[in-house]
C-alpha cells in the first residue's frame, strides 16, 4: 500500500486515516450563542478523522469545578473509546483540590489534570498536591497559558521533573521564543499547539528548536474548527513523521494511548 502524503489530506478533504489525538478540547462553550452537543462533536471528529479526544468542562474553568467535571465524565461515558475527560481543579478551591483529584481518578475515563490559572500562579504552594498527586500516578497536566506568560508553570516544572506539563496555546500572541526557552530548561515541558494562531513558521521553528516529541496538538474544540486547527498541521513544512509525532506520537505516549 503507498502511503499518501498527509498533506493531501488536507488538500482533497478527506478523513484522516491515521491516528490522531485531539488532547485539548472542551465540554460546552466559551458563547452562549455556540455549544454544541458532545455528540455533535463526536460526528465532527469522525468527519475529520480525530480518533480520541480529551476534555474538560467549560463550566468547570469558570468555577463549578464538580459539576463541570461530572460533565466531562458523562460525555467520556457516553462515548467510551473516543472521549476521555480532564479533572479541572482551581487555585481559587484549594481547600476541593485533593478531594477532587481522588473522586475523579477513581474513574478510568480521567487521563490527566486541567489546571486554568485564574489569579493564582503555578508555582504557588496552593498546587503542590496537585502537582505531588500528579507525579505518583504520572499524569500529564495541561496547564493554560497565553501570550508568552506562563504564570510560574515553568518554575513549577523545573521543582517537578517527574511531571509532564502541557504549555496550552504555545506560540499565542506572536510570543514563540519564551515557550522554546522554558521547553529547553525543563524537558518535562510539552509545547501544546492549540488555537495558537498559526503564524508563518511557527510550527516549522518549534520542531526545529524542540523537536516533535515535545510537541502535541489540541483542537480547542467546540470553540475552533477541529477542520481549521488539524490544517496547520497538515500544511506545515516539516515531515509526515513529525506531523505523525504531532499529531498522535507524543501525545500517546504521554498519556498512555498504545502505539501499536
Amino acid at each position: 500500500m503507498v502511503s499518501v502524503p498527509l498533506i493531501e489530506y488536507g488538500r482533497q478533504g478527506r478523513t484522516l486515516e491515521i491516528p490522531v489525538l485531539d488532547v485539548h478540547a472542551h465540554i460546552g462553550s466559551f458563547s452562549p450563542s455556540m455549544a454544541p452537543s458532545a455528540e455533535r462533536q463526536v460526528e465532527e471528529m469522525k468527519r475529520v478523522g480525530i480518533r480520541w479526544q480529551i476534555v474538560s468542562s467549560v463550566e468547570g474553568i469558570f468555577g463549578d469545578v464538580r459539576w463541570g467535571n461530572d460533565q466531562a465524565a458523562a460525555a467520556a461515558h457516553r462515548h467510551r473509546g473516543i472521549l476521555y475527560a480532564y479533572c479541572h481543579v482551581s487555585g481559587q478551591y484549594p481547600e476541593e483540590m485533593e478531594a477532587e483529584l481522588e473522586r475523579c481518578f477513581a474513574d478510568p475515563v480521567f487521563k490527566g489534570i486541567k489546571v486554568y490559572q485564574a489569579g493564582t500562579p503555578y508555582d504557588h504552594a496552593v498546587y503542590e498536591p496537585v502537582w505531588k498527586f500528579a507525579a505518583v500516578r504520572r499524569l500529564p497536566v495541561l496547564a493554560h497559558t497565553w501570550g508568552g506568560d506562563l504564570t510560574g508553570l515553568d518554575r513549577a516544572a523545573e521543582r517537578h521533573p517527574d511531571v509532564p506539563f502541557l504549555m496550552g496555546h504555545s506560540g499565542s500572541g506572536f510570543a514563540w521564543e519564551p515557550y522554546i526557552e522554558a521547553a529547553r530548561k525543563a524537558t518535562n515541558l510539552y509545547l501544546d499547539l492549540t488555537y495558537s494562531r498559526e503564524h508563518t513558521n511557527m510550527i516549522e521553528r518549534f520542531v526545529e528548536a524542540v523537536g516533535s516529541g515535545r510537541i502535541v496538538w489540541g483542537s480547542d474544540a467546540p470553540t475552533f474548527s477541529l477542520s481549521h486547527q488539524i490544517g496547520k498541521i497538515l500544511f506545515a513544512r516539516i515531515s509526515d513523521e513529525d506531523k505523525r509525532a504531532i499529531l498522535f506520537g507524543t501525545a500517546a505516549r504521554l498519556f498512555g494511548f498504545p502505539t501499536s
